[in-house]
């Protein structure tokens, strides 16, 4: 067997390699809208420090006064010695503030996901999450010993579909981030709160990206859905938008009383530094006044202007949030476009597996009420800059340069059969061949993938085709008859380039001859939400009607599968009705 760096080492080799290792670069400035890093100034894209607050002076301050009072360190955990006067203010606060009866605070956020999610649950338990969660959620349940059921991202038939199975399991927790951290987009709150009543399921939150954000009282997402009283478990952070550090759940007291007994991450931890439970304290009154609307107010005004500044670039998502994605898909790539703008003096990391999935490498652009509208143009003109590369490898490429952006146009359930009288789609090689086309449709941006069923002898599939529309006209009285909205490609065009692509394949695969594919196939134009969702259960019962498959997450090459799910644009299904 190699030495330990012997090993070490090729692994970290095979991981620069692919574009996924990882180096600290240090920052020699306060954080803000501009940071310094290695004596150069960069306009800073990549904050979680939404208001702003991390350098307010209210902040400084608060933190001041308590490091004269109580000192740095806080000695020992909260059980034996280091729970500090400003501890207990600040879970005052954060209970006052999120309507709530109690609150404890963690060291971090991902402490308090991990500690809270192993405190409620154990062997006996199911933990339902979304696909993406993030990483603590994921941790703390796989940590729980509780059984571990994943439905794709915002998929609420899925989710009843868990929970319908769940019934023989003693505690049924559903847990879900209510901004979700790398796509900026909100959770379905409302719906999974009924699903969770309906099947008498607990329900945590994660709010560390809308707390101080969203609804009247700037609590959060469950604020704005009007459901914080149906939420059993509430976590929030203090590192985002309260400009600090730590993690925080509020809910009942007896819920609060529960986790400070069971929770290791918090009994076993030293307490956070009195300084920092201050400045969070003085953070929360902040955003609670007429000053935190006013800075929040200023947050989605920039949100907007950057949004639609990316849109006129062509640069398209389904964000709700202050964080856009800019999906890459390549990790080298993604790293390469990402120090391009660098040496322009603009600082957004490269998001890479495993923090998203491998192929969704991204920028993360998180804007701040800190920024000003310079300071977003800016970003935008280096943006453009470096597009003469970067762009042309988004998936609507093809009509960045003419100010256009791509929307979904209309939507289809198709069958084709197969010419031969073989079961020739029954080989694994042969079924991944047409997945992969529909991948390749998918990436070319020519259509936004719904759903598949590759049987042995035909295929379903159902897809949305992409269209054009124009995005932003400096005169209205421009605009012309060829600016309607119409198809980046016809029906018949993805038809025959997924007929030609899956021939040549097949064929050199198998030695083949004659025609592949039937000349023509079945095509049915969807009418709404419940008319796809009929042809998709559809589709997803006939490898069980075929006796190919107990069950249509068991059949391999289907939507329905577990692997394949992740393929779906589920997101924007949730906007079909």
């Amino acid at each position: 067997m190699s030495s330990l760096p012997d090993q070490l080492g090729a692994e970290l080799d095979k991981a620069r390699a692919d574009g996924l290792y990882r180096s600290l670069r240090i920052v020699t400035s306060a954080q803000g809208p501009r940071i310094r890093i290695d004596a150069r100034e960069f306009l800073n894209f990549s904050s979680n420090d939404y208001l702003g607050l991390a350098s307010d002076p209210v902040l400084k301050q608060a933190a001041s006064d308590a490091i004269a009072r109580y000192g740095v360190g806080a000695g020992a955990s909260r059980l034996v010695c280091g729970n500090l006067q400003p501890y207990d203010e600040l879970e005052r606060t954060l209970a006052a503030f999120k309507a709530k009866e109690a609150a404890i605070v963690f060291s971090s956020g991902y402490a308090a996901n991990v500690g809270t999610i192993t405190a409620l649950v154990g062997e006996g338990d199911v933990v339902i999450l979304d696909k993406l969660d993030h990483a603590s959620i994921i941790d703390g349940a796989r940590q729980s010993g509780a059984t571990i059921r994943v439905y794709p991202h915002k998929n609420l038939k899925k989710l009843e579909a868990v929970l319908e199975q769940s019934t023989s399991f003693r505690r049924k927790f559903i847990v879900t981030e209510t901004v979700f951290s790398m796509d900026g987009d909100l959770a379905p709150l409302a719906e999974i709160v009924e699903l969770k009543e309906k099947y008498s399921a607990w329900l945590m939150i994660d709010e560390a990206h809308a707390t101080g954000l969203y609804a009247k009282n700037r609590r959060g997402i469950a604020e704005a859905a009007g459901v914080e009283d149906k939420i059993d478990v509430t976590l929030g952070t203090l590192s985002k938008a309260l400009g600090c550090g730590g993690g925080f759940v509020v809910g009942s007291q007896m819920l609060i009383d529960f986790l400070r007994n069971r929770a290791r991450s918090l009994i076993y931890s030293t307490a956070l530094p009195p300084a920092v439970c201050a400045a969070a304290a003085a953070a929360v009154e902040l955003v609670m006044s007429s000053a935190g609307q006013e800075r929040r107010d200023r947050l989605w005004r920039n949100v907007s202007e950057m949004k639609n500044g990316l849109s006129a670039l062509g640069v398209q998502n389904e964000s709700r949030s202050p964080i856009i994605p800019i999906v890459i898909g390549d990790e080298k790539a993604a790293v390469d476009i990402s120090g391009r703008l660098f040496e322009r003096g603009i600082f957004v990391p490269a998001i890479r597996f495993p923090t998203v999935p491998k192929g969704k490498a991204r920028l993360r652009v998180t804007v701040t009420a800190a920024h000003t509208e310079d300071d977003i143009r800016q970003f935008l003109t280096c943006l453009q800059s470096v597009g003469a590369t970067f762009l042309s490898r988004l998936p609507h490429s093809a009509d960045l340069r003419r100010n256009r952006s791509s929307i979904p146009g209309e939507c289809y359930f198709i069958t084709t059969c197969l010419a031969i009288r073989k079961p020739v789609l029954a080989n694994p090689d042969t079924a991944q061949v047409v997945i992969d086309a529909l991948r390749w449709l998918r990436d070319q941006g020519r259509i936004r993938l719904l759903g598949f069923v590759v049987m042995p002898d035909h295929l379903h599939v159902a897809f949305a085709l992409r269209s054009r529309q124009e995005c932003r006209s400096h005169e209205a009285a421009e605009k012309k008859a060829h600016d309607a909205d119409v198809p980046v490609a016809t029906l018949a065009d993805i038809m025959k380039s997924l007929k030609g692509y899956t021939s040549r394949k097949i064929h050199e695969q198998t030695q083949l001859e004659g025609p592949l594919w039937q000349t023509g196939y079945h095509d049915h134009l969807l009418r709404d939400r419940e008319d796809f969702e009929k042809r998709l259960q559809y589709m997803h019962e006939n490898p069980v009607r075929a006796r190919l498959a107990n069950s249509a997450t068991e059949y391999r090459f289907s939507s329905a599968h577990p692997e394949y799910e992740k393929e779906i644009d589920w997101a924007w299904l949730e906007g079909v009705r």
